[in-house]
């Protein structure tokens, strides 16, 4: 469903058609048919049919026979009706588009007032498109912010919530509903006005997760310490990305392999330990998840951030902590059903 919206009169063709069509023909039946009657040109003949239909007033530019009166008196009749209905179907159209509006805009509004815990993204470029693709597959909830017309309108077409705003200013960001909001991705174009945003969410949410992009090192090192929990820089992993292309090519498919969104029936993933799992304080070995999972286990992640390679059997499994795991898309849903709490009775 589409959720965001901007003021636009969206004329529709197909109702105003007919009577386009309708002023089309009457304009060549006229400019014939004072031509046939009176005998004058083209032109003249087109110019007097233009004045008649549009009733100006104007005087004739030459005279007319009664026949060409009578010529005259049907054109009229029959002009005016089709102009009156061109404009009158540009009326409504153009009020119900602006009614439609409010009324979505208010919708909206009124949606992102009752989120809690949804993304915020700051920009809406081709980086972010790619982002917000992944993330909305994965049914996360979006909300876009960005004063490019263009970018709102792609925005839009995703069926994003989209809130067309300067991403710097705090109205932006509080009318995204920064406050409730659990993660934020701030990709515009410059770092200095990523950096703003950083500051600005961390400062009105402080348990926010915020993820930005960098050009360079010291914009990495200026974001980081705003308060960004994450810094991508897509400049330096691309260049980073084709040297792997050539030294470690089959790393790289690989890993392309097992991250990007293919036919091919593999994935890395991560899953969290809630409090409440049956395997909560097991060792890996006890769990089975190799076993019965048949999921090929990477890495622990404790819940203080400590990471475990390659982890052994003895390595214990404790609540808040991550699994990263390597196999097979189906088999990690055997894998969420074994960490995840038994349905209540």
């Amino acid at each position: 469903m589409l959720f965001g919206s901007h003021q636009q009169s969206r004329i529709e063709s197909k109702e105003i058609l007919p009577g386009i069509i309708a002023i089309s023909s009457i304009l060549c039946i006229g400019t014939l048919g004072f031509s046939a009657i009176e005998g004058w040109n083209i032109f003249d003949s087109l110019y007097m049919t233009v004045i008649t239909i549009s009733t100006v007033g104007f005087q004739e530019i030459h005279p007319l026979s009664d026949a060409g009166r009578a010529f005259a008196i049907i054109l009229i009749i029959l002009g005016v009706g089709a102009v009156t209905f061109v404009f009158s179907t540009i009326a409504k159209i153009f009020i119900e588009n602006q009614i439609y509006w409010i009324i979505e805009r208010k919708s909206m509004k009124s949606k992102i007032k009752s989120l809690s815990g949804h993304t915020i993204i700051c920009g809406y470029g081709r980086l972010s498109r790619i982002a917000a693709g992944a993330l909305d597959s994965s049914n996360i909830t979006l909300v876009v912010i960005d004063h490019n017309e263009e970018a709102v309108k792609k925005a839009e077409a995703d069926g994003l919530l989209v809130i067309k705003s300067d991403a710097t200013h705090e109205e932006a960001l509080l009318e995204a509903g920064i406050k409730s909001a659990s993660r934020l991705i701030s990709l515009l174009p410059s770092d200095a006005q990523n950096l703003y945003v950083v500051l600005t969410a961390r400062e009105l949410n402080k348990e926010l997760y915020v993820i930005s992009r960098a050009e360079d090192e010291s914009g990495e090192k200026r974001l980081l310490q705003a308060g960004a929990n994450k810094i991508t820089a897509p400049y330096r992993v691309g260049g980073q990305k084709i040297a792997d292309g050539i030294l470690r090519p089959f790393v790289t498919d690989f890993i392309d392999l097992a991250t990007s969104n293919t036919s091919v029936d593999l994935e890395i993933e991560e899953i969290r330990i809630p409090d409440n799992s049956p395997i909560n304080g097991m060792s890996l070995e006890q769990s089975e998840i190799r076993q019965r999972a048949n999921i090929i286990v990477a890495a622990i992640i404790s819940a203080d951030g400590k990471m475990h390679f390659n982890p052994s059997g003895s390595t214990a499994i404790e609540s808040g902590s991550t699994i990263i795991g390597l196999g097979v898309k189906s088999n990690f849903h055997v894998l969420q059903e074994m960490i995840a709490p038994p349905p209540e009775s």
